[in-house]
């Protein structure tokens, strides 16, 4: 007696290469959704890259009168003016910013009165030759 359902056999391996074969061919992604489906790949690769490389950083700290002069300015957070100016006159430490005298920083391109008194003024210490910090 046979029955119509047949029990599952292991297919002979011709069986198999006619069932590929025959398959449904599996649905193709369009054009648009695979360019797609790639940038979603390489946006979350560039974000763990990111992340990785963040993790490496240094924290950056908030200036207070309380920093250590061997303090390196790159982990201090100044406004980017100030940090690009500095790090172009070669200062790299908040002590040799505090050892400067106004008139060396004012000589400085991009500093002016309000960015070397704010300097001050996060880094505490008074002004002198005059500029003061509001």
């Amino acid at each position: 007696m046979t029955s119509d359902s047949q029990v599952s056999k292991p297919s002979s391996p011709a069986q198999r290469a006619a069932e590929e074969a025959f398959a449904q061919p599996k649905p193709r992604l369009s054009e648009y959704a695979e360019e797609q489906q790639a940038l979603d790949v390489n946006r979350e690769r560039l974000k763990q890259e990111r992340l990785a490389r963040e993790a490496g950083r240094h924290t950056v700290v908030v200036p207070t009168p309380e920093l250590p002069d061997d303090t390196p300015l790159a982990d201090v957070r100044l406004s980017t003016r100030i940090q690009n100016a500095l790090k172009a006159a070669g200062f790299s430490t908040v002590g040799e910013v505090r050892e400067a005298s106004d008139a060396t920083l004012l000589t400085l391109q991009d500093l002016g009165k309000k960015s070397v008194s704010d300097l001050r003024a996060t880094l505490g210490l008074p002004s002198s030759d005059g500029v003061r910090p509001r």
